[in-house]
């Protein structure tokens, strides 16, 4: 860009040091900020073009906004033919665009970097503001794993998109966070219909296209969450899902608050083209919440069970020399107590690709054929292991469905844990039959040892009965009985002799209505007579007057930026210098173009707590620029019912308002500038409202 480059200096103190992105119409470049001394990024873009009086308006309203999810907006400024905005650094950050260039990150913590952003754009949505051109590279990570945004509302305008309803805006920005959600889970980026061509990403490949639509992420990679792919496919292809930021963050929460560890890119497999060395997730973890109950434990038996069958009885993992792979023992790494015997599924284990089935992934693939697919994968490999390798397996799938089963014994409960102790009694019975057929070997090739297998869902069946605590207590043989006659006779005659006493006492209360008592004895007042020891006054002394309290300085409570045409606020940071005592020293607002405020509002100011209800009689600004000011009391922060207690027009310096009569008392203060004034020593189109110094008086 011309006039920006390394040395250059903006603004008078941001030094230029390096280029880090080329935009369309702008360029991002680190700075050091020779005034306060700090690392700062510079938004570069050409005073010139139609799109820099929206990018600057947009950054200065994003800089009202405070959340620590949105990338801070510091200043915003012009130079000549360059304007720039300055926003925080985010040093040793990586976009999420750098986070897939190796393959798509796990679900979770996709989740996690969507769920955030949604939760700071709903946020800025509430205060009118909205992104309107997400892309990879508008999320970023931290090294800590904290989440950024960058880019809010400032980004649409340097593109020239942000031209939408708040109602459109929301749904546009609900849609780019969905797509977010598809390119963490494939590395791919969708195109939604009608979309502009403005909001392309070049960095990631495109997802490839369907009928209605992108593609769903099911179809493309495994170990896709139902919720996440159901939104993916209603909002790219049926134009349906989210309309909010903060609809979407509802509806994937909740999501981890840290990042996984250690969890990388290409945390997901695709299917057409597996990545070497990668583990698939074992079991098919698809569903968040599909392996919890005592179907999910048969189903991780019966999947363990018939990969053991597919392996010999070495002891040794690996490659045993006739294409096919040992499967490596569960261990305590896995996260679980297992049961010996028990063998690893799906965790870099299985029989390995072969020439004659090259398009086998570990017999773990994605059903885009309709076959046999549960969740989008489908599991094969136990019949094509060579049936020469059972001998030995008919034990070891016994012990596999008793291993899987204690592994997770203490999560279905009792139940499974008898279906496992009987699994491996099942399966000791075996391995003893078998020595005594075949006189003690277990090796014999002629037997696959098919008649003897035994499932989980037959251990389950023939588990011994276990008894259910009854949900709600029961009466059992120990219960009281019930009273005896003579004991009931007992009660009812008490019961009688209380209903009797009771209609005694009734008659005698209704024979006394009407009676009245006898008249007690009027007393008699004393009256005492006393002679007065002063004489009188006399008529003719003169009438008490009351002076008004005299005038007297308000003390000011505090206060706050007054801004009701825009976010409500103004450099609320800066109003306590209005009434610190101190007139070197005052608030000031955000600059603007022109001295109309660029034409969108009426005016700014401050707003003043008076501590309590006050009527008002004089006020004295100290204005360090030729402004319009008018200065209103009313009892809350509106300029609706408020009443004016002087103006100026085109004034400077000490001005001193003198409050009209019959004004009646108010505890807010409200100083109105209709005109802001130039700043001294910014760039002759710095037009900012200013007030050094204001101070009350009244009663």
């Amino acid at each position: 860009m011309q006039g920006v480059g390394p040395g250059s200096t903006l603004g008078g103190r941001y030094a230029v040091t390096q280029r880090i992105a080329v935009g369309t119409h702008h360029e991002r470049w680190r700075a050091d900020d020779r005034t306060l001394d700090r690392e700062v990024v510079l938004v570069c873009f050409t005073t010139g073009t139609s799109v820099a009086a929206g990018a600057l308006d947009a950054a200065r309203r994003a800089a009202g906004i405070e959340d620590q999810r949105l990338t801070r907006v510091l200043d915003v400024g012009a130079d000549g033919d360059v304007s720039f905005i300055v926003e925080e650094p985010l040093t040793d950050a990586a976009t999420l665009g750098e986070l897939l260039d190796s393959g798509g990150l796990p679900a979770e913590e996709v989740r996690r970097l969507v769920g955030e952003t949604s939760s700071a754009l709903d946020k800025a949505r509430h205060r009118g503001l909205h992104h309107l051109a997400l892309t990879p590279d508008s999320v970023l990570r931290m090294p800590d794993g904290a989440v950024k945004v960058r880019g809010l509302a400032t980004d649409a305008a340097l593109v020239g998109v942000d031209d939408a309803s708040d109602a459109e805006a929301s749904r546009r920005d609900a849609l780019g966070l969905v797509k977010l959600v598809y390119a963490g889970l494939t590395a791919r980026w969708p195109v939604a219909r009608g979309e502009r061509a403005a909001l392309a990403y070049d960095r990631l490949e495109g997802a490839p296209s369907m009928v209605g639509g992108p593609a769903a992420p099911s179809e493309i990679v495994v170990g896709v969450p139902n919720d996440l792919d159901l939104i993916c496919r209603m909002t790219l292809r049926d134009d349906r899902g989210p309309v909010s930021p903060g609809d979407l963050a509802v509806q994937i929460a909740p999501w981890p608050s840290r990042p996984p560890a250690g969890d990388g890119a290409g945390g997901l497999q695709t299917s057409a083209s597996p990545r070497s060395g990668s583990r698939r997730p074992a079991g098919d973890r698809a569903g968040r919440a599909g392996a919890a109950g005592v179907g999910g434990a048969a189903g991780a038996a019966g999947v363990a069970g018939a990969a053991a069958a597919g392996t010999s009885d070495r002891s040794s993992s690996g490659d045993r020399g006739d294409g096919t792979r040992e499967l490596e023992p569960i261990t305590a790494e896995h996260g679980v107590d297992v049961a010996p015997g028990a063998v690893a599924v799906g965790e870099g284990a299985g029989p390995a690709p072969t020439d004659d089935d090259a398009t086998r992934d570990d017999g773990i693939r994605a059903g885009s054929d309709g076959n046999e697919s549960t969740n989008g994968t489908d599991v094969h490999g136990v019949d094509e292991v060579d049936t020469r390798s059972r001998t030995g397996g008919i034990a070891a799938a016994g012990a596999a469905a008793a291993g899987a089963a204690g592994a997770i014994g203490d999560r279905v409960g009792s139940f499974a844990r008898a279906a496992a102790e009987r699994a491996q009694a099942r399966a000791a019975e075996r391995r003893a039959s078998h020595a005594e057929r075949d006189g003690g070997r277990t090796d014999d090739p002629d037997d696959d040892g098919y008649d003897d297998d035994i499932s989980f869902e037959q251990a389950l069946d023939e588990a011994p009965q276990t008894e259910i605590d009854p949900p709600l207590p029961v009466f059992h043989n120990d219960a009281p009985e019930r009273p005896s006659q003579a004991g009931s006779r007992i009660a009812l005659a008490v019961i009688g002799a209380l209903v009797v006493v009771g209609g005694v006492i009734g008659v005698q209360n209704v024979l006394k209505i009407g009676q009245s008592d006898a008249a007690a004895p009027t007393p008699v007042p004393t009256v005492t007579s006393t002679r007065p020891t002063a004489p009188a006054p006399s008529s003719s002394a003169a009438p008490t007057t009351t002076t008004p309290a005299a005038a007297s300085e308000v003390e000011i409570a505090g206060g706050t930026g007054f801004d009701p045409q825009d976010d409500g606020t103004e450099a609320d940071q800066n109003v306590g210098r209005v009434y610190d005592g101190d007139d070197s020293t005052g608030w000031r607002s955000r600059w603007y173009g022109t001295d109309d405020y660029n034409g969108n509002k009426d005016g700014v100011g401050v707003a003043l707590d008076l501590g309590s209800s006050v009527t008002v009689t004089e006020v004295t600004l100290d204005l360090p620029a030729t402004q319009d000011v008018t200065v209103y009391v009313n009892t809350k922060e509106s300029l609706d019912g408020a009443q004016e207690v002087g103006s100026v027009k085109d004034d400077d310096g000490t001005v001193k308002l003198t409050a009209p009569s019959g004004l009646k008392p108010g505890d807010v203060l409200l100083v109105w500038v209709t005109k802001p004034g130039l700043t001294a020593g910014e760039a002759p189109n710095h037009y900012r409202a200013q007030i050094n110094e204001v101070t009350v008086r009244g009663t």
